[in-house]
Parts: structure tokens; sequence; C-alpha cells
């Protein structure tokens, strides 16, 4: 099955606070790995940033990922940063494969 869909999570941990995060990010993930449609969640660490991670999800389709965003354990993320345990959190999504009613004839 091809990958249609990635969402990540970028978390930067505030000062202090990398252990917490360290200990919560798995934590989440194993939650986001039980939604069907979801092929894989993983944590790396962001080579950008120190004390940074980013966490991704990829899916078999944009219609399931869109549905997992209202996964109640998606909240943790900003638990995170109102307990002043992040100091930054980025979502994003990159669709890779659109719907066939989405995607574009050349014009030729």
């Amino acid at each position: 099955m091809l990958i249609s869909a990635i969402n990540t999570v970028e978390v930067d941990a505030a000062p202090g606070r990398v252990g917490e995060v360290c200990s919560i990010l798995p934590h989440i993930v194993r939650a986001l790995l039980s939604n069907s449609g979801c092929m894989g969640y993983a944590i790396t660490d962001n080579r950008r940033a120190k004390n940074a991670w980013i966490v991704s999800g990829y899916w078999e389709s944009e219609s399931l990922m869109h549905a997992h965003f209202d996964h109640p354990e998606l909240a943790g993320f900003m638990d995170m940063l109102r307990a002043g345990m992040a100091s930054r959190i980025k979502f994003s999504t990159f669709i890779i494969n659109p719907a066939e009613g989405q995607r574009r004839v050349p014009n030729g």
C-alpha cells in the first residue's frame, strides 16, 4: 500500500524539560498508532535544533489522516505546551498522492 499523506508535529523542549518531553512522546505515539488507516508513526531527532523532535504519521489516504486530527491523544501535544514542557509545537501535513478527483490534468 502506498503512502498518500503524512502529518508531522515538530516539538521543541523547553529548557530543563527535555526528560519530560522524552518520556511523554512515546506514550502519545503508541496511542496514535491505534488509529485505523495509520501505516506508522515515528519519532526522530530534529537535526536542525537541539532538544527537538519530529513526530511523523504516515497514512494510506488523506481522508483517514484528516479524521485522525479528532483523535483525543493529539491534545497531548498541546498539553505539553500549556504545561511549559515544550517551547514550540508546529503541525504540518503533506499530501503525496491526492485523490483521483483532485488530480490536475496537464494542458497539452
